[in-house]
């Protein structure tokens, strides 16, 4: 797993495999300054397999800073690692902000401990500043929003996890139930992954896309004219809810969802 994950995914997109990781059990950590390596890798450091994504993931983040971090490490404290790495300002503030100092401080403590911070490399101040005990950390929604903006995608969680409730108030399948329900009419929530275009042997196009949920994948049907309606919203990582007819396609015999509407979670 780890090195697909190194590799950025397969066939699929990175999120599948990270769920599939996650579906199996395995410890998934983001980027840490006392643990990463460039690429994921699997790292023991309570004598427990976890996966660690890489710091190569971290947008902004620079050669040089990475092979200060490389080399320096471990890191005892927010000062000690500002001053052996010296890092820019944006880089300690993203670094934060996805957790790679984790252990250190919480998030909020270690952002407000930067922001009057003047550092310079090789020259430790003479203490460490501890930030106030009852400091609280992010919440999950607020970590996996950070990750997605600075790492591309969320670590801690899939994001279907954080509405759950919300899908079990409607009459959803996950993609693996929908399988066993072949014509049958159902409605399925997840994520869009691929979308190909194809062509039908009498010529019309039709679109073929990968719906992504906590149980696997589903492909979905859908013809030119519902895709062009839909294009926007498809072109995202919203949650979508698709409902439609669980069909054998003619051409490769899979059970596929034939999409008939399709509109974002969060409206409903």
């Amino acid at each position: 797993m780890a090195a697909v994950l190194a590799g950025w995914g397969g066939y699929y997109r990175q999120p599948v495999y990270l769920n599939e990781a996650r579906r199996l059990g395995l410890v998934l950590r983001g980027p840490h300054i006392n643990h990463a390596q460039r690429q994921f890798t699997v790292v023991y450091p309570n004598g427990k397999p976890t996966l660690y994504m890489g710091l190569d993931q971290v947008n902004g983040l620079t050669r040089r800073s990475k092979k200060r971090i490389l080399n320096g490490r471990p890191f005892r404290s927010l000062e000690d690692f500002l001053t052996r790495v010296d890092p820019r300002p944006q880089e300690a503030e993203i670094l934060i902000r996805v957790g790679a100092l984790g252990g250190l401080g919480t998030i909020p403590g270690l952002l407000e401990r930067i922001k009057a911070r003047v550092w310079r490399y090789g020259q430790p101040p003479l203490l460490d500043f501890e930030e106030a005990a009852t400091q609280e950390s992010w919440d999950l929604p607020a970590r996996m929003a950070a990750q997605k903006a600075i790492l591309g995608t969320s670590v801690d969680a899939h994001p279907l996890e954080l509405v759950s409730e919300k899908i079990g108030r409607l009459d959803a399948v996950t993609t693996l139930e929908a399988l066993d329900k072949l014509d049958e009419q159902v409605q399925v929530v997840g994520v869009r992954q691929t979308a190909q275009r194809f062509h039908a042997p009498g010529g019309e196009a039709y679109y073929l896309l990968e719906l992504l949920d906590l149980d696997g994948v589903l492909p979905v049907m859908m013809t030119s004219n519902f895709y062009q309606h839909h294009r926007k919203m498809l072109s995202t990582d919203q949650l979508v809810v698709v409902e439609g007819q669980m069909i054998r396609a003619k051409a490769s015999g899979d059970v596929v969802l034939h999409a008939q509407r399709l509109w974002p979670l969060a409206a409903k």
